[in-house]
């Protein structure tokens, strides 16, 4: 399995990417029903798909088995654009901080653990290329129980609001804040013995 990153593409133009549309369409609609989102082609694409995103593919033998969106919350995003009902407070935005959406790994792929490989992989990947990008905040919207996960991996977790019902869901958007030892504690964590991405040692920036 490897990672691949995708910037500045639009749908319709990358065969990966309408590889990774049509996984999130298996997953978020197929598998777990949320029909507001069903397209006809099978592809789930959303008003913030574009050029804007990066885009984190978990590839295993050209195909994709994981996806992972990441786009820069002073464009428009799904949490301040269609969720702002899940903010009590003012949502943290800023080029220094990233939306995560439509984190999904094939089915066959999750392993039996709470974190397969293909999870684990892309979950330190994104640290790792957000790290190099000078981005320590995300802001992202995932059942509560995400929460205790996250904590155990050194991130520094703030509720924006209380968790809604969504789609038959418990969902809560919230903000973390991670640094380098997070990387290193959320490695141990997942079982990801080394870096990705990303040539260590690297200075804990802010």
């Amino acid at each position: 399995m490897e990672i691949r990153f995708l910037e500045g593409k639009r749908p319709g133009t990358d065969l990966l990417l309408e590889e990774a549309f049509k996984l999130r369409h298996r997953v978020f609609v197929e598998e777990l029903k949320w029909e507001a989102l069903r397209k006809s082609d099978g592809r789930e694409i959303d008003q913030f798909d574009g050029p804007q995103c990066t885009y984190l593919l978990a590839v295993d033998q050209d195909t994709v088995v994981g996806h992972l969106r990441m786009t820069p919350t002073t464009y428009p995003h799904l949490l301040a654009d269609v969720h702002a009902h899940l903010c009590a407070r003012p949502e943290p935005r800023g080029p220094a901080i990233w939306e995560w959406t439509r984190y999904c790994a094939q089915p066959r792929a999750r392993g039996r653990w709470k974190w397969g490989q293909v999870a684990a992989h892309i979950e330190i990947a994104s640290l790792e290329w957000l790290f190099m990008h000078g981005v320590r905040d995300v802001v992202v919207e995932f059942h509560p129980k995400f929460i205790e996960r996250h904590l155990e991996m050194g991130f520094e977790v703030n509720l924006l609001g209380l968790p809604v019902e969504m789609e038959g869901e418990q969902v809560v958007a919230v903000h973390m804040r991670f640094d380098l030892s997070t990387l290193y504690q959320a490695r141990a964590c997942l079982g990801v013995s080394g870096p990705i991405l990303m040539n260590e040692p690297v200075a804990a920036t802010a």
